[in-house]
């Protein structure tokens, strides 16, 4: 697979913070997700995206920010195909985690994984994108639910009684406890009625409990698709019988984009969702860090057995004091040099961005500084890296630029060394120790300390608010917080208190509570006044694809309501032609308030394509659909201008739905049948 460069950097998703590791992480399971995808097409065999995976390609076109980990999930048939066959189908290197390969694993579900230890070389490294741990997916079973509720309750019993003996010889196990005595008399008793009840022979000189997971998992594949009209997950069901789907939702699979690729979802997706979340749109935090990410005990082995093996920032408390001092020094003779010098000057400023497209992160304090007259500012474009997992690193380059009103000067044409500003902003704080990414070290927070007599750092962006017990937004804020621009940075600009006091709880609990009077000192919380709401600024109808923007603006020079309408391959699917009867209503709604109202009609990309394998007279309906709202559809590419111009947005959950709620845009979820 092929990834862009910049897919790997750092990066803010509903406003959550995703650091550069994590996007490796992700990588390499897309990485064994499209080998298990190319496995399942060559023989035959479904599979569709299951939780957090499945909700994420619905809502957000990929990963949801906050996981890391993926699920799918196989009708049994298919998973028992795939686990026989995954030496002969699957790639070199694979293998398969269930209770039939590893003794010690207990789930049903099944997990394939790139290999079983950590690795560094470059075969490994070239193929999982640089991420040197065991990636994998957890591949769930979908069980079907006998028909009869005596025969679902009697193998309900079954499964709990073997399960029960299972788990009573894993905890002696455990505690490394002999089972004898009374104890003994009574597993081999429990073990004898298993044999009577299932019509098997427990083999007592193997292993018993792998075998009784076994038999569970044989039990859990009893019925077949045709016996029944519903399914699920059998170690669900056993405890909750709420939790089934019909058939019917899993009959067919629809292919939707999910990151740079597309995944399987059940075509029943929505109907699924709302049973396991309810408002599935609704952004709900996983609160705990338990294994997360899941990659931290491998990473933990590294720090055990090298101290060169991760590049992590690890400087004390005491690096930081004595460097400070150093600085302080450097800066008292400054002082003294400029004292002598009787030339009255304006104070010389100078912003560092290391990318055009955070600009806007820098612009408000920028324009602060350039309304005084006693302060003469420069901006200067510093080199930017994209680092490669061998040690190389490529420099970055792009189309974006500054805006007009500002001149940017490149590093050659202009020295800090020799200017020795008076104050350096800068925005980048990871100096070498990002994964992704780096400046040059001649930018690093140490070198332009001692040319200047303040260094302030303002991130390059926003997250939400985190709550305090938000445990994942904690540890990726290790990713960001514990970095050299926070730490030696004079001041450091965030956008609130609560951020503050959050950045002042990591840092105490990396340095040590002696150091918290330096950060109390070191950090403010005045960031929001530099911030923009892009849906106050007048120029995001320039971002309104051409043929629209006469439209939207009406005699008197102000602007009209723009509305998404945004329509789904899978609403048309599940609700057939009355969809199509619901656009003709909305549309003779929007028309009747034309003068008010600029309606953007924007069909899902794939459309055409599934309609024309799956149904040809929704395809005739789409086409006629077509014709008569041309004057109103988006064309190819303009999608995402129009989910940052519009004013609110109509039609199918999703992700272009959520994109309109990140940016407090108002979303209606149509209901077809109103």
């Amino acid at each position: 697979m092929e990834f862009d460069k910049s897919f790997f950097e750092d990066e803010i998703r509903d406003g959550f913070y995703v650091s550069a590791e994590m996007k490796h992480a992700w990588a390499a399971q897309l990485e064994v997700l499209n080998d298990v995808d190319k496995a399942c097409k060559e023989n035959g065999i479904q599979y569709f995206a299951e939780w957090g995976t499945l909700l994420g390609a619905v809502r957000h076109h990929g990963f949801i920010p906050w996981d890391d980990d993926m699920d799918i999930c196989m009708k049994r048939p298919d998973f028992n195909k795939f686990v026989k066959n995954v030496k002969n189908i699957m790639p070199e290197g694979y293998q398969i985690y269930n209770i039939e390969s590893d003794k010690d694993n207990d789930n049903l579900l099944a997990r394939i994984i790139s290999g079983r230890t950590i690795d560094f070389s470059a075969k490994y490294l070239d193929k999982y994108h640089g991420f040197p741990y065991v990636a994998g997916i957890d591949i769930f079973p979908l069980d079907f639910i006998a028909p009869d509720r005596e025969e679902d309750d009697y193998l309900c019993t079954v499964i709990d009684i073997v399960n029960t003996v299972a788990k009573f010889m894993r905890m002696k196990d455990s505690e490394n406890e002999a089972i004898e005595g009374e104890d003994l008399e009574k597993l081999n008793s429990n073990l004898l009625s298993i044999e009577q009840l299932c019509g098997v022979r427990i083999d007592r000189e193997k292993d018993i409990i792998q075998q009784l997971n076994i038999l569970v998992d044989q039990l859990c594949s009893l019925y077949t698709e045709d016996e029944t009209e519903e399914l699920t997950i059998r170690a669900i069901w056993q405890k909750n019988k709420a939790y089934k789907f019909r058939n019917s939702y899993y009959k067919k699979a629809v292919r939707i984009p999910f990151e740079n690729i597309t995944i399987p979802v059940p075509f029943g997706y929505d109907a699924i969702l709302k049973q396991k979340y309810g408002d599935y749109m609704k952004l709900v935090h996983t609160w705990d860090s338990h294994d997360y990410p899941f990659f931290d005990k491998q990473r933990d082995i590294i720090r055990e057995k090298s101290e060169s093996g991760l590049n992590e920032f690890k400087d004390t408390l005491e690096d930081v004091i004595t460097f400070k001092e150093h600085v302080a020094i450097l800066r008292g003779k400054r002082k003294v040099l400029k004292a002598l010098d009787n030339k009255k000057k304006k104070k010389n400023v100078v912003f560092m961005p290391f990318k055009p497209e955070h600009w806007d992160a820098m612009d408000g304090l920028w324009r602060e500084y350039k309304d005084r007259e006693d302060v003469d500012v420069k901006v200067v474009s510093i080199p930017y890296y994209y680092k490669n997992y061998d040690g190389t690193v490529e420099q970055y380059s792009t189309s974006a630029e500054y805006p007009d009103y500002i001149n940017v000067l490149s590093e050659d044409e202009y020295n800090y060394e020799k200017d020795d500003p008076d104050e350096i902003i800068i925005q980048n704080p990871y100096d070498g120790y990002n994964v992704a990414a780096t400046i040059h070290p001649r930018y690093y927070v140490r070198n332009l300390l001692m040319h200047t007599d303040k260094l302030i750092y303002i991130p390059y962006f926003t997250t939400d608010e985190i709550d305090a017990q938000d445990m994942r937004a904690d540890v990726s804020m290790n990713s960001y917080v514990t970095m050299p621009g926070v730490v030696y940075a004079d001041e450091v600009i965030l956008q609130s208190e609560n951020i503050r006091k959050l950045y002042i709880r990591k840092l105490t609990g990396f340095f040590g509570e002696e150091s918290r009077h330096l950060w109390e000192n070191q950090l403010n919380s005045n960031g929001a006044q530099y911030l923009v709401n892009d849906n106050n600024n007048p120029l995001r109808y320039n971002r309104i694809p051409g043929k629209w923007r006469n439209q939207a603006v009406r005699s008197d020079g102000s602007y009209k309501k723009i509305i998404l309408y945004y329509i789904s391959t899978n609403g048309v699917l599940e609700h057939k032609h009355e969809m199509f009867e619901k656009i003709g209503r909305t549309m003779d709604v929007f028309k009747q308030y034309k003068e008010d109202i600029v309606c953007l009609l924007a069909f899902e990309n794939n459309m055409e394509e599934v309609l024309e394998g799956e149904n040809s007279e929704l395809l005739m309906d789409y086409q006629c659909a077509l014709r008569k709202y041309n004057e109103y559809i988006l064309g190819n590419g303009e999608l995402m201008d129009a989910v940052k111009a519009c004013d609110a947005f109509y039609g199918e959950a999703g992700a272009e739905a959520q994109m309109c709620r990140n940016a407090n845009k108002p979303v209606m979820i149509e209901n077809v049948y109103l």
